[in-house]
């Protein structure tokens, strides 16, 4: 953070590891939600913020997208709420266009909380939904049913103060096709500013696998229902003509950008605050201390609380810029990519781009590599194909 930072569009991330509650299908719960370890936190959180804020790459120049993550930003209190958002203002140098983002659920979302994000500044509400569906929201350990949920994201969304956006997920156990596309349409007849189309991750040794494992919960979705529901979600958001912002994120109009998850997950620059919280600088990984005693203690010492730190590996860039074009576009220039790094990308991915053209995920257009819609449906695995095949042609390279 001594050296200045290279003039271009970044973020920062703010992480709070509290939930309320542990939803079945999670891989991100740290910390059951203390009123009395809120104060604390948010405290060493403002703290290390203020102990950054004059670092020549923080205060270089703006940022353009604030996100507060988690766990559960909302649950905080308002008064917490208010005294974070106005700490970053004050703090962070943010661009006169920032977006602010706090990230959270309708449980215990009351208007005090609420009108405290707005007046501090956020200027979109990430509200995780998942499903509208009573039966399979309780089953995943969500509290309120269809009606209130609706309710609620009425009222928030009829206020007009700031950009709502929710989340979805295909894929969920007790969720069949007919609840999926209910789910879908009922989003659009809210009229709400965004959406993300999430597909179900089941992560191994989770509580969502366990249940699963003990009979407690009928299996969810395998991969060919999980592609068909991709499949229907995508055309249900075309018909309604929607502005798709990513793989996963619709907007309904211009008002949606969707810049952090845009910048972020193209690898650009993303400063990280928070017990857990991971970010990158000037050509490294950075991961902050997830353990809530070793986090304070290191704040307290006026240390950033970083956990591990790792240089990004040689052709990171080249990388940063395959996946960010595929996962904001579906498609890939590989020609022009490959004379931005001196590299034939076409005669080294070669051997894969035939294999899938020949199997129907992609298609070749004068150095474009455009995903179809199964390509769409597999592009994580697409991407990470390209890297793990780079990596491997340019070991044999080398070693000829």
């Amino acid at each position: 953070m001594s050296k200045q930072a290279e003039k271009e569009r970044r973020v920062a991330y703010f992480h709070i590891p509290f939930c309320e509650t542990y939803c079945l299908f999670c891989g991100f719960y740290q910390n059951a939600y203390n009123p009395r370890e809120e104060e604390r936190y948010i405290n060493s959180l403002i703290r290390e913020l203020e102990m950054v804020a004059d670092a020549p790459a923080i205060k270089t120049h703006p940022f353009h997208a604030v996100y507060l993550g988690g766990g559960t930003p909302t649950s905080l209190s308002a008064t917490n709420l208010l005294r974070l958002l106005k700490a970053i203002n004050n703090a962070l140098p943010l661009a006169n266009d920032c977006e602010i983002t706090v990230e959270g659920r309708i449980h215990h979302f009351s208007d005090e909380k609420l009108f405290a994000c707005l007046e501090g500044g956020a200027n979109r509400l990430s509200l995780g939904v998942q499903s509208f569906n009573t039966l399979v929201r309780r089953k995943m350990g969500r509290v309120h049913p269809e009606e209130e949920i609706i309710e609620r994201l009425k009222y928030i969304n009829g206020l007009d103060q700031a950009v709502i956006v929710i989340d979805l997920i295909y894929g969920l156990p007790y969720q069949s096709m007919e609840v999926w596309e209910k789910d879908v349409k009922q989003y659009i007849d809210l009229g709400i500013d965004g959406v993300d189309l999430y597909q179900l991750n089941i992560y191994k040794g989770g509580r969502l696998e366990q249940a699963e494992k003990e009979g407690l919960i009928p299996p969810p979705a395998q991969i060919p229902m999980q592609a068909d529901m991709f499949a229907r979600g995508v055309d249900i958001m075309k018909q309604a003509r929607y502005i798709r912002l990513s793989m996963s994120h619709w907007a309904k109009t211009t008002r949606e950008r969707n810049i952090y998850n845009i910048l972020a997950r193209g690898g650009r620059v993303c400063v990280p605050f928070g017990s857990g919280a991971g970010g990158w600088l000037q050509g490294y990984f950075f991961y902050q201390d997830n353990k809530l005693e070793g986090y304070y203690h290191r704040v307290e010492r006026g240390e950033k609380p970083i956990a591990l730190c790792m240089k990004w590996p040689e052709y990171n860039d080249l990388f940063r810029d395959i996946v960010g074009e595929i996962d904001w576009k579906g498609t890939c220039n590989l020609r022009a990519t490959g004379e931005v790094y001196g590299l034939d990308l076409e005669r080294i991915f070669s051997p894969l781009l035939e294999q899938w053209e020949r199997v129907g995920l992609i298609k070749m257009d004068n150095g474009w590599m455009d995903l179809t819609l199964a390509g769409e449906f597999w592009h994580v695995n697409v991407c990470q194909g390209l890297i793990d095949y780079f990596m491997l042609a340019k070991r044999e390279i080398k070693g000829g």
